[in-house]
């Protein structure tokens, strides 16, 4: 079983970093076992790959989206919850 340590619309950033981004979403994969080794009996599952998408906008104006890995990032609080 998976922990998640962040949820969708969560404040974070990288560890050492200051860029704030906004969690997007979790990426699932479709991983393939064989039931008892056997090949034609595929089972697909799926699963979380360990990476997160983030969302941010740049110094000009774009909305970026990228993947991180979740033990790069950290949980980050918005210059507009310290007022």
């Amino acid at each position: 079983m998976v922990t998640l340590n962040f949820v969708k619309d969560d404040w974070v950033k990288e560890k050492n970093g200051s860029r704030l981004m906004q969690v997007d979403e979790y990426q699932i994969i479709e991983a393939v076992t064989h039931a008892s080794g056997n090949m034609s009996l595929p089972l697909v599952k799926r699963v979380y790959s360990g990476k997160i998408w983030c969302t941010w906008v740049n110094e000009n104006k774009t909305v970026v989206t990228q993947p991180f890995w979740e033990y790069e990032i950290e949980a980050a609080v918005p210059n507009s919850a310290l007022m």
